[in-house]
């Protein structure tokens, strides 16, 4: 079985269309921006229009205009000042539902396909996604897309109006339209190829930068503080070269935008000079609120130009959400309410990365409810792979995985809700990570209704007392980022306090106490050893010390023959 293949839904012809589905709670409010940006537009319009007329009136014939004018115009004001100010209120509300509906979809992919089997994953580049392109994104839906629609509207709408003054205006209206339109689309093809290089550039510069702080200990042992240096300078300037390419090509075509604005206004002027029956009073209005109308076609023309960032941040984006399920499709969740600890059988399971290469052979296991099992292998035997695999972070290619309860049938771990699964079967790994706040907020990442009370009790059974010279504040105590303010055995012993508190049936434990000294690792094995009979163990390690601690040990070497009786 392989991973699924979602790479139809990562190829839309217009990854900024294909976001379109996942801000559908999100329509109404939308479309209602985009009227309210229409209203807004058009009350402009008709203050220029009336504006004009009313000056040209006095300054022509030296009278003023009727009431009627004067409370319209007031009237428009007032609505303009509304719907300004409420434009901006839905603006600000609708970027921030944009955006948490956006992280939440992706979030959604990376849970499915992070790790990922595929060994071209870079997490830099998925944190650049879920940071600075949802952000990008996030003004493009609710801000740039309706004021797109709005444009639309209103060229309608101008047409129109321009069309009963007189065919002849609206012709010549079209007519620079058209001539803006087709001196745009060489600018919108260069600006795409330049628009992907820049957004190319500051992924790798992004890429690198978390490669460089996650290696800043590396850096400064190594002494390549100098050479780093030069590779974040050199990843900066091809950044900003290529943005000055870009810019230059915007302003260029700003630039011509502009000249094709002067011409229309120019023509349209022409046209109702010449234009039978329309009175002299009335030009002004025209061209006024000819240029008001082109001031928001403009933009639109403008952002068209643009639009190649945002869709490339909304490829990636949608990549990131469609990303691949590591495994078949989900079989139907069945309930299972077994108590006390599970055993586990594991019926060839293979895996392999996405390049074909195998990372562990057909494998059969069998643990019966309540052991403590060590594993131990060569480096690269597919360890840890096992490991992924036991807890689901992963799915087998073939095979199977069963949960086993001390009493009743075994039942298929792909049957099981993947929350409650992994309430039930936790792994901690000898990397574990310790993220930058207070030990209790570290704790209650695994269970976040946690008391503190909870967590001392947990870390307590994992062998860390708090001692008050070394945690000042207990369980609120910061803790660096990466855990840089916890030595190694700590750590390992908060990892453990933290699956701990999920009060799990089976524990995984990779290479838990590789990095530990003898009376680290003798306390952490105390703390393993009082979960005997509640708890499923199975311990991967190569340290002897820590595998003689075990009920049973086996050699996953000798896991890749099928059982007699399954042969039979």
């Amino acid at each position: 079985m392989r991973p699924l293949n979602t790479e139809p839904a990562t190829r839309r012809a217009d990854p900024l269309r294909g976001l379109v589905s996942h801000l559908s709670a999100h329509r109404t409010a939308l479309v209602w921006t985009g009227v309210v940006g229409l209203v807004n537009n058009l009350a402009l319009v008709f203050l220029a229009v009336a504006g004009s007329y009313v000056v040209t009136l006095a300054l022509l014939e030296g009278r003023l205009a009727g009431p009627g004018w004067w409370i319209a115009g007031g009237a428009a004001v007032l609505l303009r000042a509304v719907l300004t100010w409420h434009e901006m209120d839905l603006s600000h509300s609708i970027a921030y539902r944009v955006l948490a509906a956006l992280r939440m979809a992706l979030f959604d992919g990376f849970s499915r396909g992070v790790p990922s089997r595929k060994p071209g994953q870079h997490t830099g580049r998925l944190a650049a996604t879920a940071m600075g392109d949802t952000e990008k994104l996030e003004f493009f839906y609710a801000h740039t897309l309706t004021q797109l629609a709005a444009a639309v509207v209103l060229l309608l709408g101008g047409i129109a109006a321009l069309y009963r003054i007189g065919g002849p205006l609206a012709a010549g209206f079209l007519l620079g339209l058209a001539a803006l339109v087709l001196l745009t689309l060489p600018w919108l093809r260069a600006n795409a190829r330049l628009g992907e290089a820049v957004q190319r550039a500051k992924s790798d510069q992004s890429a690198l930068a978390v490669d460089l702080l996650a290696g800043s200990r590396e850096i400064l042992g190594f002494g390549l503080q100098e050479q780093v240096q030069h590779q974040l300078a050199a990843a900066t300037r091809t950044v900003a070269r290529a943005e000055r390419r870009l810019k230059a090509r915007e302003s260029a075509a700003a630039s011509m935008r502009e000249l094709c604005s002067l011409g229309i206004l120019v023509a349209v002027f022409l046209t109702a000079w010449n234009q039978p029956g329309l009175d002299r009073l009335w030009i002004p209005a025209v061209v006024a609120g000819t240029l008001t109308l082109l001031s928001p076609l403009m933009e639109a023309v403008a952002v068209l130009t643009q639009l190649q960032p945002h869709r490339a941040s909304a490829a990636r984006v949608l990549e990131g959400i469609s990303m691949p399920a590591e495994g078949p499709e989900p079989a139907a969740v069945l309930p299972f309410a077994a108590s006390g600890a599970l055993g586990l059988e594991v019926r060839g399971a293979c895996f392999s990365y996405g390049d074909g290469a195998p990372a562990l052979d057909p494998t059969w296991l069998s643990v019966a409810p309540g052991e403590h099992l060590g594993i131990s292998g060569r480096s690269g035997s597919g360890k840890t792979t096992l490991a992924r695999l036991l807890v689901r972070l992963w799915s087998p290619d073939s095979g199977s995985l069963e949960l086993v309860p001390r009493s009743g049938a075994a039942v298929d771990a792909a049957s099981i809700d993947l929350h409650d699964f992994r309430s039930l079967v936790t792994l901690v790994e000898q990397d574990a990570t310790i993220f930058h706040g207070t030990l209790l907020e570290n704790m209650r990442l695994a269970a976040p209704g946690a008391s503190a009370e909870q967590a001392l009790e947990a870390l307590g059974r994992a062998g860390l007392t708090l001692e008050a010279g070394r945690w000042p504040d207990g369980v609120d105590t910061v803790i660096g980022e990466a855990g840089a303010g916890v030595s190694g055995g700590e750590r390992a012993r908060i990892a453990l306090a933290r699956a701990l508190l999920l009060a799990p049936r089976v524990l995984v434990l990779d290479e838990t106490t590789a990095s530990l000294d003898a009376a680290t690792e003798a306390v952490l094995l105390d703390a393993v050893a009082a979960l005997a009979g509640e708890t499923t163990v199975i311990t991967i390690s190569h340290r002897e010390s820590t595998l003689a601690r075990c009920d049973r040990r086996v050699e996953l070497a000798g896991l890749h023959s099928a059982p007699l009786s399954q042969n039979a």
